[in-house]
This record gives structure tokens, sequence and C-alpha cells, in this order.
């Protein structure tokens, strides 16, 4: 494949959660350069956050790996009962299959850049702190109850009670305010 066009490509803005949950991304816009370079086994996209974004809900990959790579201002991670930021040439990198919920905000003034990569796998299924909503990456519906029903995206998922063993809480911040 040839030089990819990152002028060519058309910003993407996340807004992929059901109901008032996608508040939780504004601010975010990705050039999915992988995408544009036809690959289809793992995504690399170049992403903007703007100030008081966030990369998305606070969650945990059940077979996908995930590294982001700061590009330029501060980007702060939040993993299990960790709060750290990263700066440019800083990276994170979150494992599949460990069961501690992450997420990445912009808490700067000024807007953030960085890479996301990660692998692609059907059947892959992330789940989320406190809510009853699953991502199963398949081809009928993104988003299910915990127990398998299909979530209608006009809808916002219920909560759930559940034990912090794989979700640690942020007592400042949470995923569905």
């Amino acid at each position: 494949m040839p030089k990819i066009d990152r002028d060519a490509i058309e910003p993407y803005a996340r807004a992929v959660y059901p109901g008032r949950l996608q508040q939780r991304t504004a601010g975010y816009s990705k050039l999915q350069l992988s995408d544009a370079g036809g690959l289809a086994q793992f995504g690399a996209g170049e992403v903007t956050l703007q100030p008081g974004g966030a990369s998305g809900l606070y969650h945990w990959h059940q077979l996908e790996d995930e590294f982001l790579y700061v590009l330029e201002g501060e980007l702060t991670i939040i993993e299990g009962g960790q709060t750290y930021t990263l700066g440019p040439g800083e990276s994170a990198a979150f494992k599949a299959g460990v069961k501690v919920g992450h997420t990445a905000e912009n808490r700067s003034d000024a807007p953030v850049r960085f890479l996301e990569i990660g692998t692609r796998l059907e059947g892959e299924i992330a789940y989320y702190r406190g809510i009853d909503m699953r991502f199963v990456r398949k081809s009928e519906h993104m988003f299910e109850t915990r127990s398998g029903e299909p979530i209608d995206m006009t809808t916002t998922p219920g909560t759930i009670d559940e034990p912090d063993s794989y979700h640690n809480t942020n007592p400042r911040r949470t995923d569905h305010d």
C-alpha cells in the first residue's frame, strides 16, 4: 500500500454508545489510518481529544489488546486504582483478558493527539463498569445487555451493582454522568 494521505481521511467522531452515554466521548475525533490503508486485522488511528473529553467509557477487553502513544499534549489514563498522565513520546498498553478497567481523558486545557492501536477480533467482548452493557464485535449489533439482549441505541442502559473485582471506581467521575 502506498503512503496514506491523512488529509484525505474524513475524521470519525466517536458517538457509538447508546442513549446519553454518547456524551462521554464528546470531543473525540479520529483519523482511521489503518482503514484508509485497507487493513482489517488491527486498527490504528490518530485521535484528537479536546479538553474535557474521554476516549470511551471505563472498560476492559476480553480478546483485544489496546495501545496508546501520545504525539502531542497530555493524556490522563485511569486504570484500576491508578491515575497517571502521559506526555509526548509516552505510551500505555492494555492487555486482552486483564479484568482491570481503563479509559483515557484529556484533563488539560489544550487538545491532545495520540495514536490508538488495537486488534480487531470477531467475537471480542468489552465490559463496562456499573452498566448493564457490553460491546460484542459481530455483524448483527454491537451493544447488548450482560444477558445478551440487543440494546436499542436510542435508550440508555441501566446501571448494575458489581464488586470492584475488575472495575475500580474513580470517585471524581462516573461513566454515565
